[in-house]
């Protein structure tokens, strides 16, 4: 008897596992389903918004370009029509003339400029070394 109610439990507890495990396995299967889907989604989503962004910067360019082009044509127009309006017009020298009247002491302002030049040179050589005389000798107070 013994016997026959151990065999009788086995074979009970044996079949509520078996539809136990079949039906966790279809949840289980269910779960990894569902988890594909909603990363399927997300994949998909983040192709789409890429695709939107890669969309939306070619048509940001390609509208500069065509800007920059209508531009450069207008500016080509622009000078055609310039040149023909312009055909007659002379221009004439409104600056002061260079001569002996520009002179300050009987020297040009290029040869004022060359002086100028000369002088910051010889100061800036002068204060490079006084500055390395001082670093290279050690004065000391004892």
């Amino acid at each position: 008897m013994y016997k026959k109610l151990l065999i009788g439990t086995s074979v009970i507890l044996s079949i509520i596992f078996s539809f136990t495990f079949c039906f966790a396995a279809d949840e289980m299967n269910q779960a990894v389903n569902g988890v594909r889907n909603v990363v399927g989604g997300a994949e998909n989503t983040m192709e789409d918004a890429a695709q939107g962004m890669s969309n939306m910067a070619k048509d940001a360019t390609n509208n500069i370009e065509k800007g920059a082009n209508n531009t450069a044509k207008n500016i080509g127009n622009a000078m055609n029509n310039n040149d023909d309006n312009n055909k007659n017009y002379a221009a004439s020298r409104t600056a002061a003339e260079v001569g002996a009247e520009s002179t300050f002491l009987g020297i040009s302002s290029t040869v004022w400029t060359w002086i100028i030049v000369g002088i910051a040179v010889a100061a800036l050589i002068a204060l490079v070394w006084y500055f390395s005389t001082q670093k290279t000798n050690n004065h000391y107070d004892d």
